[in-house]
């Protein structure tokens, strides 16, 4: 036969020994089988590996997976060709050395007696688990040393730093480090993973075989993944359904025992291998050890154990024929060699715990060996042996099962029920031989008699022939000669003694009661439920057999609900399973005549005088999921609803019946009176009224049914539910009454309370799974309720009956029988929460076990002691788990107390279940639910308890506390009046301060810390599921109660010092417990990134992660990390894992982070070893671009983890940008990844989610393009990259700035129904909070799941068809997810695009994707959006975009087309604002007028420059355009815009700053500098006119002294330079001037402040600066333009003005007098020189000049002015002349003069005239005009 491709199960070595790739071990896949959630099942990784050939041989033929080493064998052949040269290089480096590795498993292949191919997979997978094993290791001195910091023992110098764990080390972590790395060492490990990998082998062999035999695995159901696995093993098995089958019914079978005779002939190997010491089969004695002694013996036993559950198995399933001969022999010749196992008990607890599985598997399969049942149906005749090689055929099988079991029982509990068995078995033999004897004998006389009267020869009938005939046939069974040996062929009297032996001294009913409470689905079960089930239907077949024989007794009926509860109890209901129908016990069982006769009618028959085993089987049959509606269950509750008869004591004095059917001899009887059953000792008739319900009427039979005594059962139809609520509630208050049933004790009490719980809870639970809603739950329950009510008074119902027993019970002295009352009593409370939670809650809040209105609670009491008792242990548990109910109520009735929805009459009574509850009465037991799990928590270190009911204890504990900080704070504002959690508030501030508080100290750190210590031992069983459920569930609710304090701390911005810090001195321990279980891997990350969080917000030097983990621990933790969840590959955890990475880069943990960059410690980096450029591929940099070189091909939800990490390497540690641009392949996969996206408006419409992943990830790709053009650029290289980019840009120039997934309709109409719905609350009530990550998808911005929790209740919630207010809830999620993602896109979109216009200044494309980015963000603002706080921001974020866009384009002179296009968009935008100086609107609008300053002056300059062009293609339309639009920028923006901010300027509150008015003054002049706008100067006028806007400038100039701000009188020089703007026109100058505005200047309180002698441009008051600025730049220029306008006819006004003001006209000189002036007095600010003063003398000279002209011609209307022209001319010569002084007298005012200082000239004839700057070249330009005016002109 060909060899079989082994790539799957041993990969190519090098990948794996390189870290590439991850060997799938035999644990791996175990773990995997045995996934409670199923997802692992689905890795394409485990589906691959079981569905291969080769893997699927090691099945097919058992054990071949650990072959011995052989010749014949191909394994050497291969074990050479996988560590060849050509596969693996053999050079040695740090990570592995391939000559090692092949030694290593040439000595496990000597040692393990395994073959090489196995041995070296083997070390394969030790190899790559050293970090895991690291992790497992030794504790160090340093760990225990913060171990003791943190659990406030650092004085304590004893091991029991933390109680009930015993810690000790020896070793620091360099010595631990060291001894890891010795060879023995590494060696030993290696042998220790060949044990675990064959322990492993076994498990996964056993889960196979359930899958394939029982449709689903053992702890998760179906899945297709399941499906696909198990079809494949089914036709490797050649058991597929598709085959053609010669006999459907016989070849299965064959095939079962085929498979089961192979894996017999494997037991006696394992159980031999268990039995031998590890230094008579192992050579190397470094291995002989005791630790490696227990795991031999652990590892042989467990996989005797799993092959023992394959063939239960089968057997069970191939019961329809008796095994062979051979295989009977064999099964209990190995039964006589597990004597051994009685002596487990004595082994550690590894090795101990399998004691009970392996004896409660002896004795099922040797029950199944001997199939009781066919055996029986055998000898009574239905059916017949098929074949000769069945084992009853066989004497000599017989005589050896018989003497293996009579050896064995005397010694062996487990062999007792097989023993028990076999009585029957032998007893049947026995007279089947008896009776054949009897008739042989008879058939003889009749021969001889009819011999003698004939004297002839019997002649045979020709009639049908009778085998009982035949003398041969009636002579000989096979098993005669086995009873004639054991001389059981006469005497019956061994048998006798056997079944006596048996029953009376073996007590074989408390061994199987014992052994199926092993077997059900509780905490202590060893295997899966189903398994479990098939083990406990094998002891109901020996009950059902040897009834006849025992008949009805107390021992078989408790070992009977034994055997069908399986010790589950009230709060085993819940738990999971995954039984079929036709392998629940209970449907069998109740299926089963004899059963249902023998046993459950019988009970019924003496109900209730035998009271507690009818309850007892109703409470069992009625616990099975699989009863269903239509037939099972519904016949226990009917039959509990009509019950037919009633036993019971007739009381003595009772003496009115008269005997009936005497002749029947049946002792029947007839009552004569009525009989009452229930009577008061009061004759007051009003009492007795209510008591008519339970009245035996007269003539009603019955019958005695003892020989002694008056126990009768009466013919009285009753309901027993309502017979066990009048009971109860007369039990209260007995002595009031006459109880012919006699008063109910504590233990009955506690089973008709448990009953009653078990009913109610399974409705509940059913309704829960068939997924009907929340009031069909209701009204099952309150059925049972009424019911169980029926008898008794208006004023009561069961719950208060059960209630008054608590308060009784609680009053009393409690012993345990009164306790185990008390634990029915809250599991009922449990089981009625749902249905009547407000009848719970008034109840709870007077109850005694809380405190309540500062009264302590009894709880403490009634566990107070350090033993507790099995019941006081369920009492604890039980209250605890009512409490943990409580708060999840709490949480889930917000809404539906508050709501008063609208209902019709049917469905009052369920709206009414939360009445009379009121906040008040939640807040207060809540409060007091989360005190008493305090205490209870603290308590829990000193109480002595099992390791399983610990577990279980904190498991439930933990998430009360942890539940109600989340409910609290996990969605809705806290602050508001209207907070929906308000009820759970003071319970979670009471959490919080307990944890947080500087006093909190350690008791209560100190059972977290327990837990953490604990969960570092490795929980490695293959069996017993439910309690590594129970250890699982543990660790998980400490590792994220401990990640919800920190959370909760940040998001409150309180101090968690002391508990961050003792966190942070554990987190050795939460490393580690990542390397336990990989469930624990993503809380324990978590619990790390909070930490890490918290730590980086504090303002001083954060703890250090690296520090506390130590050298050794980060590495392997790291390692074990950067495997990403390799094999599996699932997104859920490897997601976690590269959040975890991402939060160290981002939050200051520097050493961390260098790990996670440089693959290296700073240990390692500091000893430099490892060569640098080998460094890098070790990182999780590295890998993380190694796996974004695929991005294709991994999911998403991947991808944006790695681009989160990525993108934060580079934010906060720029240097790793340089290891990406080495990463050719990784950059140019993202630009292949973007370029080929498809247009997020398209995706959204077939799948949201896939919209805000795409959009996301461009995010990030942005960001790093943008990233990378920043640091190229430092270095001078960004052209390339940026050039190459720009092709790229499709997907952002689409949806890069239009935010277009707000859906707003949705979003209105959304909140507007859910208010009209649920008028108690809002939408914004379920808005997600910060405390936790959000991630995009249905549950983003609102609590989907809380929603869930607390709108089920209402039908409309899902709606009938998936359509209600969920569906819009998820739509609306994902909505908002798709808003957030791309709002993540335009703001990267905008680095992007501000980075690439940096690159590429004078890119023509980019030029005009700028002018299109700009436009896009206009027009999207243009869109109808929500007011929301986001879309405020994002809009002025789009108009500041589109600002600095056009800035950076605007001096590249864009075509005239492009800038209208983007001027009318604008425009647009600017108008659509309605009220832009609101607050709400003013911040927005003024980054719009600037970007309308930007463009307009654009628009000038490109018409300007392209006017000729222009007109000659028909450039006249679209100026006429840009006209209109000016014209219409001129009116509605600047003079109504300036007319609202003068109006708005005078409001105490205003808003308005001095920059809006120099905004209009810019827009303005823009406006006016367009071309062609002289031609517009009526309009213009008109405009102004229209809105009053001159007068407004006049006005706030004379107010200008009164609204000055510190008193500088800004406004004036604004309202100035807004006239001055307008003054440019003629027309306006000219309608100034008529105006009186000269007058109005001189007139105003302005005019005052300017006469004084010091008004200068550097006065030492900032109000006499700002009336120089008034004078410079408004007065002046504005004279000479009303003079250039009007000439003569205003020069009389203006020579007028200019007198007013001496002082500034004199100033004006001496300003610019040389320095060297002997005239001068001071200097003051005349050693400076500014262009502001130049530009005054220059226009004061044009002004002077034309006036003296027309003074000229006008003397006597003209005014001389005051002016010294000829000492200025001088002045402006000499400064002229003397630039270099002139350069250093040179100073700036303002920004603008400052840029033109730095700034060359602008003409190359000035440089070459010596200008050093533009400033210099405008000053002196200005001074060349001034002497220009003032010279020759003016002396001509």
């Amino acid at each position: 036969m060909a060899e079989l491709p082994d790539d799957t199960y041993l990969p190519p070595l090098e990948p794996c020994l390189k870290g590439e790739n991850v060997v799938l071990s035999w644990k791996l896949v175990a773990s995997a089988l045995a996934d409670p959630s199923g997802h692992r099942q689905t890795s394409r990784a485990v589906i691959d590996f079981l569905t291969d050939p080769l893997v699927q041989s090691f099945f097919t033929k058992p054990g071949s997976a650990f072959d011995a080493p052989s010749d014949k064998t191909p394994h050497h052949a291969t074990f050479v060709k996988k560590t060849a040269a050509i596969q693996v290089t053999p050079t040695p480096d740090e990570k592995y050395d391939i000559n090692l590795i092949k030694e290593d498993a040439l000595w496990l292949s000597k040692n393990a007696r395994i073959n090489e191919v196995a041995a070296l997979r083997v070390v394969v997978i030790e190899f790559q688990s050293r970090p895991r094993a690291q992790l497992l290791g030794p504790i160090s001195n340093q760990d225990v040393a913060n171990l003791r910091e943190a659990a406030g023992a650092a004085n304590a110098q004893t091991t029991n730093i933390l109680p009930g764990i015993n810690i000790t080390s020896t070793l620091d972590a360099a010595e631990i480090q060291a001894s890891f790395e010795k060879p023995d060492n590494r060696k030993r490990r290696i042998f220790q993973t060949y044990l675990d990998e064959c322990r492993y082998y076994a498990a996964t062999n056993d889960y196979i075989f359930t899958l394939m035999l029982q449709e689903c695995l053992p702890t998760s159901p179906a899945t297709d993944a399941s499906r696909e696995i198990r079809k494949s093993f089914l036709e490797a098995y050649g058991m597929s359904p598709k085959q053609p089958q010669k006999s459907p019914v016989d070849t299965p079978t064959k095939t079962f025992h085929a498979i089961v005779a192979q894996y017999l002939n494997l037991l006696p190997d394992s159980i031999s291998r268990s039995q031998a010491a590890i230094d008579s089969i192992v050579e190397d004695k470094n291995l002989w050890t005791e630790e490696l002694h227990e795991r031999w013996i652990q590892t042989w036993l467990t996989e005797a154990l799993h092959r023992m559950v394959i063939v239960f198995q089968l057997l069970v399933l191939s019961s329809d024929v008796f095994v062979s001969a051979q295989v009977a022999q064999q099964w209990f010749s190995l039964v006589s060699a597990f004597g051994f196992l009685n002596q487990l008990q004595g082994f550690p607890g590894e090795i101990s715990d399998l004691m009970a599985p392996l004896q409660c598997l002896v004795c099922v399969i040797s029950l199944s060996v001997i199939n009781l049942p066919r055996m029986m149906a055998f000898f009574e005749g239905d059916v017949d042996l098929n074949t000769d090689e069945e084992y009853l055929a066989s004497s000599s099988v017989l005589e050896h099962i018989h003497d293996v079991l009579d050896s064995t029982a005397s010694d062996s509990a487990y062999a007792v029920p097989v023993l028990f068995a076999w009585v029957p078995v032998v007893h049947a033999m026995f007279s089947s031989y008896q009776e054949r004897a009897e008739r042989r004998d008879a058939i003889q006389n009749e021969k001889a008699v009819e011999n003698y009267d004939s004297s002839t020869q019997m002649i045979p009938s020709a009639g049908r022939r009778n085998s009982a005939g035949s003398i041969i046939t009636i002579d000989k069974r096979r098993y005669d000669d086995f009873l004639i040996n054991k001389s059981l062929d006469r005497d019956y009297k061994q048998i006798q003694i056997l079944a006596a032996a048996v029953t009376d001294q073996r007590h074989v009913y408390d061994v199987i009661a014992e052994m199926s409470s092993y077997l059900g689905n509780t905490g202590r079960a060893i295997f899966s439920a189903s398994i479990g089930s098939r083990m406990r239907s094998t002891f109901l077949d020996i009950l059902k057999i040897t009834y006849p024989f025992v008949g009805y007794q107390a021992e078989p009926i408790e070992a009977l609900l034994a055997v069908l509860s399986g010790g589950q109890g009230y709060w085993d209901l819940s738990r999971a399973n995954n039984i079929l129908a036709q392998q629940d016990i209970v449907t069998l069982a109740l299926s089963d005549e004899t059963i249902v006769q023998s046993y459950f009618q019988q009970a019924l028959n003496r109900f209730p005088y035998e009271f507690l085993p009818f309850l007892a089987f109703c409470r069992a049959f009625y616990s099975s999921k699989h009863l269903t509606a239509e037939s099972d269950h519904e016949v226990i509750l009917q039959l509990l609803q009509k019950t037919p008869t009633l036993t019971f004591i007739l009381p003595d004095h009772f003496v009115d019946y008269q005997l009936a059917n005497e002749e029947e001899n049946s002792n029947g009887f007839q009552f004569l009176e009525d009989f009452f059953l229930f009577s008061t000792k009061s004759n007051r008739r009003r009492e007795a009224a209510s008591e008519d319900s339970f009245i035996i009427p007269a003539g009603t039979y019955g019958r005695f049914v003892a020989d002694e005594g008056r126990v009768v059962r009466i013919e009285y139809e009753h309901s027993a539910l309502a017979l066990l609520g009048k009971r109860l509630d007369v039990n209260l208050v007995a002595n009031k009454y006459n109880l012919s049933l006699g008063e109910l004790s504590l233990e009955e009490t506690a089973d008709a309370i448990t009953l009653l719980a078990t009913l109610i809870r399974m409705e509940c639970l059913r309704t829960t799974e068939s997924g009907e809603s929340a009031p069909g739950a209701s009204d099952a329950g309150l059925t049972i309720v009424a019911e169980a009510s029926r008898a008794l008074s208006r004023t009561k119902d069961v719950i208060s009956v059960v209630c008054d027993t608590i308060d009784v019970l609680l009053d009393g002295k409690t012993e345990t029988q009164g306790l185990a009352a008390l634990v029915a009593c809250f599991q009922f409370l449990h089981a009625v929460l749902p249905i009547c939670p407000g009848r719970v809650w008034s109840y709870m809040s007077r109850c005694a076990i809380l405190s309540n209105q500062g009264q302590g609670g009894r709880l403490a009491k009634l566990v107070g002691n350090l033993d507790l008792s099995g019941v006081q242990l369920e009492l604890l548990m039980s209250t605890v788990r009512l409490f943990s109910s409580l708060i999840d109520s709490a949480m889930s009735s917000a809404v539906r107390r508050k709501t008063s929805t609208k209902t019709n009459s049917r469905q009052k009574q369920n709206n009414d279940i939360w009445l009379g509850v009121s906040d008040k009465i939640v807040t207060q037991i809540s409060l007091s639910i989360v005190r008493a799990a305090m205490d209870v928590l603290e308590s829990s270190s000193t109480w002595r308890l099992s390791p399983l009911d610990r577990m279980i204890l904190v498991s439930d504990v933990i998430p009360i506390m942890d539940k109600v900080v989340l409910y609290t704070f996990s969605m809705d504002d806290i602050n508001t009046k209207a907070f929906l959690m308000a009820a759970l508030e003071p319970a979670a501030k009471y959490v919080i301060d307990s944890f947080l508080a500087p006093s909190a100290g350690s008791l209560r750190i100190q059972p977290l810390l327990v837990t953490l210590v604990a969960a570092i031992q490795p929980f490695g069983s293959t069996i017993y599921a439910n309690k590594t459920e129970a250890f699982r569930t543990q660790t998980e609710a400490v590792l994220g109660f401990a990640r919800t304090l920190v959370r909760v701390a940040n998001y409150v911005d309180r101090p968690s010092t002391t508990v961050e810090q003792q966190l942070f001195k554990a987190t050795p321990f939460v490393a580690r417990v990542c390397a336990c279980h990989d469930a624990f891997r993503g809380p324990a990350i978590e619990l790390l990134e909070a930490l890490v969080i918290s730590a980086g917000k504090s303002s001083g030097e954060p703890p250090s992660l690296l520090g506390y983990l130590g050298p050794q621990i980060s590495r392997s933790f790291l390692q074990l990390l950067s495997t990403l969840d390799r094999p599996f590959d699932q997104a859920q955890e490897v997601n976690a894992i590269w959040r975890f990475f991402s939060t160290i880069v981002r939050n200051r943990q520097q050493w961390m982070a260098n790990c996670l960059l440089t693959g290296k410690t700073p240990r390692d980096a500091k000893s430099g070893n490892g060569k640098a450029t080998e460094t890098p591929s070790s990182s999780v940099l590295a890998s993380a671009l190694e796996r974004l070189a695929s991005i294709t091909k991994i999911e998403e939800s991947e991808t944006l983890a790695i681009l989160d990490f990525i993108t934060s390497a580079q934010n906060f540690w720029p240097w790793t940008i340089f290891t990406l641009q080495k990463n050719a392949g990784f950059l140019t996969e993202l630009r292949s990844f973007v370029r080929n996206l498809k247009s997020s408006t398209l995706t959204s419409k077939v799948n949201v989610q896939q919209a805000c992943n795409e959009a996301r990830i461009a995010a990030y790709v942005a960001e790093i393009f943008a990233m990378q053009l920043f640091h190229l650029r430092q270095i001078g290289q960004a052209g390339t990259f940026a050039n190459e980019l720009t092709r790229d840009l499709d997907y952002y120039l689409r949806d890069g700035v239009a935010v277009s997934g707000y859906n707003r309709g949705l979003h209105v109409n959304f909140a507007r129904n859910f208010s009209n719905q649920y008028s108690g609350c809002t939408l914004d009530n379920f808005k997600r909070t910060m405390l936790e990550p959000r991630p995009l998808g249905v549950d983003f911005y609102y609590a989907l799941g809380f929603a869930d929790k607390i709108l089920g209740f209402d039908s409309g919630w899902v709606g009938p068809r998936n359509n209600g207010f969920r569906s819009e809830m998820e739509k609306a999620n994902e909505n908002l997810s798709l808003v957030d993602a791309q709002i993540s896109l335009y703001h990267a979109w905008e680095f992007l695009l501000l980075e690439l216009s940096t690159c590429l200044p004078s890119n023509d494309t980019l030029k005009k994707h700028s002018l299109q980015v700009a436009q896009q963000c206009l027009e999207a603002n243009e869109e109808t959006q929500s007011h929301d706080q986001v879309f405020e921001r994002l809009a002025e974020s789009r108009v500041n975009l589109a600002l600095m866009l056009v800035q950076r384009v605007v001096d590249s002179a864009p075509s005239p087309g492009d800038i209208t296009q983007l001027l009318m968009a604008l425009w647009a935008t600017v108008s659509s604002v309605q009220e832009p100086y609101t607050p709400e609107n003013i911040s927005l609008y003024r980054t719009l007028l600037k970007l309308l300053y930007v463009t307009l002056r654009a628009q000038v300059r490109s018409l300007t420059q392209n006017d000729a062009s222009s007109k000659r293609h028909g450039g006249d339309l679209s100026a006429v355009a840009v006209a209109q639009t000016v014209l219409s920028i001129v009116d509605r923006t600047v003079a109504k815009g300036f007319r609202t901010l003068v109006s708005l300027v005078h409001d105490s509150q205003t808003i308005v700053l001095p920059s809006d008015f120099a905004l209009l003054n810019a827009v303005l002049q823009a406006c006016l500098c367009m071309p062609g706008m002289d031609q517009n100067q009526t309009q213009i006028l008109n405009i102004m006119a229209s809105h009053d806007a001159v007068q407004a400038a006049v006005s706030l100039y004379s107010w200008a002294d009164r609204l000055a701000d510190q008193g500088d009188p800004i406004y004036g020089e604004l309202s100035l330079l807004f006239l001055l703007e307008l003054s440019a026109l003629p027309l306006v100058a000219e309608q100034l001037a008529c105006d009186g505005l000269l007058n109005q200047i001189t007139s105003a309180n302005l005019a005052a402040y300017l006469r004084r002698a010091n008004v200068k441009p550097f006065a030492d008051s900032v109000g006499l600066q700002r009336c120089y600025s008034i004078w410079a730049k408004g007065i002046v220029p504005l004279l000479l333009n009303i003079l250039t306008a009007l000439g003569a006819t205003i020069a009389p006004e203006v020579a007028y003005v200019l007198n007013q003001f001496p002082n500034l006209m004199q100033s004006s000189v001496e300003r610019f007098e040389p320095p060297d002036d002997s005239r001068r007095r001071d200097r003051g600010d005349r050693d400076y020189i500014t262009l502001l003063s130049v530009s005054e003398i220059h226009s004061l000279a044009l002004m002077t000049r034309v006036l003296g002209a027309l003074r000229a011609n006008n003397a006597r209307d003209v005014p001389a002015v005051e002016w010294d022209a000829a000492g200025l001319s001088e002045s402006v010569d000499f400064w002229i002349e003397r630039r270099k002084l002139l350069r250093e007298r040179l100073v700036t005012l303002g920004p603008r003069e400052a840029e033109w200082r730095s700034m060359p000239p602008a003409s190359e004839r000035n440089k070459a005239r010596g200008f050093e700057s533009r400033l210099e070249e405008k000053v002196v330009e200005q001074l060349e005009l001034v002497k220009l005016v003032l010279g020759e002109a003016w002396n001509d």
